[in-house]
């Protein structure tokens, strides 16, 4: 009896394995209209456990079926730069330390959210950092110093921007150069706003302008003190780019949790697990929106891991006993996570520059 068992089992496996390999080359085949890219800075696999079993409760990438790993290195160090990492995976280009959009030759190379505004998608960013911060500003700037914030800010000008929600006004109106770029902005028809880091509501949008919310004057506050926009950030971000793309071309949205990776600098385990649980709940939001609109593709990943963070021996759910390693970023490879039409794409094992190619591939860019 054990025997026959054994037979129908292997007999069954081997009609559901072409069924499972036709239905992710299927995955793989169907074209998104949407994606949205969720980057949690310097979160890893050890990250990601801690907000398990910190909180006790299941977390919202458990409903993401296809998973991956990246290798994070940059060209000539296996503990990147966060710019050349997010550079790498915005541009598809492997950068220097500090470089934002450009080659190793200082080229400046289009990111895929600067590719997907030419084909006519709407554009947004959310971020808990400033607006210029290196893991956004990858995406639409291009310099070869990502800390000078007040030059990023400038490039604003020309980037093919919809929507940006993020701190760092400071860098627009009160600069060293004394130029009040918010009234350059607005005079070019952008609407301008500024809210409390708290706010549950975003004013109104001007559908026929591209939309500006600074969540603080210079960084966000973190969630241990209050700061929690970014799940309604990311609610009004899908509202605000669905009704925009009145032509159906389909939207680009970015949603970065800086501060994750600042906790993990700090070694400070409540400080990185309250903002990845924060991350947590806006990736709840962003999952219930791709369910009901069956057209968008969701990548959920980071630049790099930061800290070394591990959960030692003793731990128990709720009460972890952290230990980090150090204050900088590792070699560690970093998991993505991907759901909706073409997720089938982000598996396997590949490089960090690997993210712009794959999304051409799937759209049929240039």
């Amino acid at each position: 009896m054990m025997i026959l068992n054994r037979t129908v089992v292997v007999v069954i496996g081997l009609f559901l394995i072409p069924r499972f390999c036709f239905l992710q080359n299927l995955s793989k085949s169907i074209k998104p209209v949407n994606v949205i890219l969720m980057i949690a800075d310097g979160v890893g696999i050890s990250q990601i456990s801690g907000g398990l079993y910190q909180n006790e409760k299941e977390l919202f990438i458990e409903k993401m079926p296809y998973v991956g790993l990246q290798k994070t290195n940059s060209l000539n160090s296996l503990n990147t730069d966060p710019a050349a990492a997010a550079t790498a995976m915005a541009c598809g280009v492997k950068s220097f330390d500090g470089g934002l959009g450009i080659s190793m030759d200082s080229v400046s190379v289009p990111s895929m959210l600067e590719l997907g505004a030419k084909k006519k998608m709407k554009t947004g960013i959310i971020t808990t950092a400033s607006m210029t911060h290196e893991t956004v500003a990858a995406f639409w700037a291009h310099t070869a110093h990502s800390r000078e914030e007040e030059s990023i800010a400038l490039q604003m000008l020309q980037a093919p921007l919809d929507l940006i929600i993020g701190g760092g006004e400071k860098f627009y109106r009160e600069r060293k150069d004394n130029y009040n770029l918010i009234s350059t902005l607005i005079n070019k028809g952008f609407m301008v706003v500024s809210v409390p880091s708290d706010t549950q509501t975003f004013p109104k949008a001007d559908l026929s302008k591209n939309y500006v919310a600074f969540t603080a004057f210079d960084f966000p506050s973190t969630v241990l003190e209050g700061r929690n926009y970014l799940p309604t950030a990311a609610t009004f971000a899908l509202d605000f780019l669905k009704k925009k793309d009145q032509e159906k071309h389909g939207f680009f949205l970015i949603i970065n949790s800086a501060q994750t990776a600042w906790g993990a600098k700090k070694n400070n385990p409540a400080y990185m697990l309250s903002e990845y649980e924060d991350f947590n709940q806006t990736l709840g939001k962003v999952l219930s929106f791709a369910e009901k609109d069956k057209e968008t593709l969701v990548i959920v990943t980071s630049g790099y891991e930061l800290g070394g963070y591990a959960i030692n021996p003793g731990s128990k759910p709720g009460n972890l006993q952290h230990e980090f390693t150090g204050k900088s970023v590792t070699g560690t490879l970093v998991p993505v996570f991907s759901y909706g039409p073409g997720a089938a794409n982000f598996t396997g094992f590949y490089e960090n520059t690997d993210f712009l190619p794959k999304l051409k591939a799937l759209f049929g860019w240039d």
